[in-house]
């Protein structure tokens, strides 16, 4: 055996053991798309950010008041009150917020996190991270995708409870889905009369354009 071959036996241990990786002390997490974002049924992958530091004590779109330290989050069309599971891909940390805001409007972004549980899932100074957001539960009876926008008509909004009962029995003669819903508003309780659920913003506002017509001042919202 000459020199060459037995020094080349010398390396070839050395050459092998420089070229393994390193163990992760991370479990593996599945990668999300590398742009853009997926949908499908109550699970969505994107890009989300975080805000609450101005917005703190202001109020959210649900009327409640908005707190940096609380666990919740604002989606462009989740339900409010929906809970959702936030993962973070980076590190695969999860977080549960509840839907209380609308938003975020920037770019291609699904969801904005308060402060508080962005910190929990270490996204404060990365600012946008890609995650993964799992619908846990929802107050919304539809059967179609969670994510895909629904819209309703409201017709009017009283503090006393017996008046949108009134409204309520008298548009449920001619529509089959009229219903009272409650929200809090700087303090105040106010009772929403709403009719209908419609995938298409315009056939909504066809349908407000007609209650309209009825005398009522109405709105097209997202829920």
């Amino acid at each position: 055996m000459n020199i060459r071959t037995l020094l080349l036996l010398f390396l070839l241990p050395i050459i092998f053991s420089c070229g393994k990786k390193g163990v992760n002390s991370y479990p593996t997490y599945e990668e999300p798309p590398s742009s853009g974002y997926a949908t499908e049924g109550s699970t969505q992958i994107g890009l989300a950010s975080w805000y609450g530091l101005e917005e703190h004590n202001r109020y959210a779109a649900s009327g409640e008041r908005f707190s940096k330290h609380a666990y919740t989050a604002a989606h462009k069309t989740l339900p409010m009150g929906t809970v959702v599971r936030v993962t973070n891909f980076e590190n695969g940390r999860d977080v549960i917020v509840t839907i209380n805001d609308r938003g975020p409007f920037v770019g291609d972004r699904i969801i904005d996190l308060s402060h508080a549980p962005a910190k929990s899932i270490d996204m404060i100074q990365r600012g946008v991270v890609k995650v993964k957001v799992e619908v846990v539960s929802t107050p919304s009876t539809r059967s179609s995708n969670y994510f895909d926008p629904e819209y309703t008509v409201q017709v009017a909004a009283y503090r006393d409870k017996g008046n949108a009962s009134t409204v309520k029995r008298r548009l449920a003669i001619e529509y089959s889905d009229v219903r009272i819903e409650s929200v809090k508003v700087k303090g105040d309780t106010y009772y929403r009369v709403r009719v209908g659920r419609y995938s298409s913003k315009r056939d909504a506002q066809k349908a407000a354009s007609k209650l309209r017509k009825k005398g009522y001042t109405t709105r097209v919202i997202l829920e």
